[in-house]
């Protein structure tokens, strides 16, 4: 895939197609929007096919709010076969602002094995890890290999500056009445409350809750049909790397509305 001239532009061919028009946002303006965009696992053909709907639903509406945020819910890489190139168009994308690019649970793991932790490099592998060294030219686990060394192969396989993005990737965000994250919360725990790892592995326990959280939790990492809404929650990961959708919910005030592969 011919993907090295993107990258460099996107800022010009994207970002600024959709920010350019914040001089025309009247005073009166309402709440911010924003578009929040379900697990990408490498599929980058997804997601440049995504971003051109964005704009498209960008440059079709009326101005009428005062900001615009891109939210990724995480889950950029693995299992899909084309990590580098999803990373590297994020890295060109959280460098412009109104841009969150949040952590999930694969980033997570591949963190991790980045700093050896064997039981991390073992689930990582098992669920879609290989791909994402595939990606970057990285031979898998060698037999015999320590974990460490194994670590050490990863980080020194992966562009510096991708692992740096990944490592200050916020685990949530919270913006107009909304709780973006990744997996989920535990109920009844208020937000500042939650432990890291419910917040990139939770599942039953989350989606099976009618519990109200105090805002209105949008999330991926648990694949649905297609995008579903609930009174204290929206899932958003529609399962890209083997449905071929990748959907986004865009909201502003009392809008809601889904963008799809």
């Amino acid at each position: 895939m011919e993907t090295d001239i993107l990258p460099a532009n996107l800022h010009s061919a994207f970002m600024r197609r959709l920010f350019r028009n914040r001089a025309r946002v009247t005073t009166q303006a309402s709440k911010g929007r924003i578009y929040a965009i379900g697990d990408v696992h490498g599929r980058y053909d997804l997601l440049r096919n995504l971003m051109d709907r964005i704009i498209g639903h960008w440059e079709a509406s009326e101005k009428d709010f005062s900001k615009v945020s891109l939210v990724f819910l995480g889950d950029v890489i693995d299992r899909g076969p084309d990590v580098a190139d999803c990373l590297k168009l994020l890295l060109n994308l959280v460098r412009q602002p109104g841009v969150v690019l949040l952590r999930g649970n694969h980033e997570d793991l591949l963190l991790k094995s980045c700093e050896g932790h064997p039981v991390a490099q073992r689930l990582w592998l098992e669920h879609g890890g290989r791909s994402t060294l595939a990606s970057y030219g990285i031979a898998p686990l060698m037999q015999g290999e320590d974990s460490f060394d194994f670590g050490q192969r990863i980080a020194d396989g992966i562009p510096l500056e991708i692992l740096d993005m990944i490592r200050a990737s916020p685990i949530s965000f919270a913006s107009e009445g909304y709780f973006f994250v990744h997996a989920g919360v535990r109920p009844g725990v208020p937000f500042k409350s939650q432990e890291e790892q419910d917040l990139l592995f939770i599942r039953d326990e989350f989606t099976s809750s009618s519990a109200w959280h105090g805002a209105v939790v949008v999330h991926g990492h648990s694949i649905v049909d297609e995008v579903e809404f609930y009174p204290n929650r929206i899932a958003i990961d529609t399962g890209a790397y083997r449905t071929g959708r990748l959907s986004c919910l865009c909201v502003q005030g009392e809008l809601r509305e889904v963008l799809t592969t």
